[in-house]
């Protein structure tokens, strides 16, 4: 197993974890022991998909400043675990085939060994 899948894996186990205590958080569960810990992991979220994840700051912002939803809020949580769940979700298992594909890009013709046999 590769880094980058080792990465995928980590960040689908962050991400799946965030997202079932959001659930909870959703059906009245509050605790700021589960807000913080959906903080912390939303965190971890953003850091292992880094170049992607800068994508969520300006949503996140302008949820701040246009519908007043302060990030460490129950809504800013959701707000920002649903955006960082959807471009880790494009990053790791979308964008990342492109960045690097497992076959060769151009196939070797080998044109030596063919003259030889001739």
């Amino acid at each position: 197993m590769n880094i980058k899948s080792g990465l995928s894996y980590i960040w689908l186990v962050f991400g799946v974890l965030s997202m079932i205590l959001t659930i909870f958080l959703w059906f009245g569960f509050d605790s700021p022991n589960i807000q913080n810990t959906i903080l912390v992991l939303n965190g971890l979220m953003f850091v292992l998909s880094l170049p992607c994840s800068l994508f969520a700051v300006p949503v996140v912002a302008l949820a701040n400043h246009y519908l007043a939803i302060s990030p460490f809020s129950i809504e800013g949580i959701y707000v920002s675990t649903f955006f960082l769940s959807i471009i880790g979700l494009m990053q790791w298992f979308w964008i990342a085939r492109f960045w690097s594909p497992t076959e060769p890009t151009l196939q070797k013709l080998n044109l030596l060994s063919v003259n030889s046999e001739l």
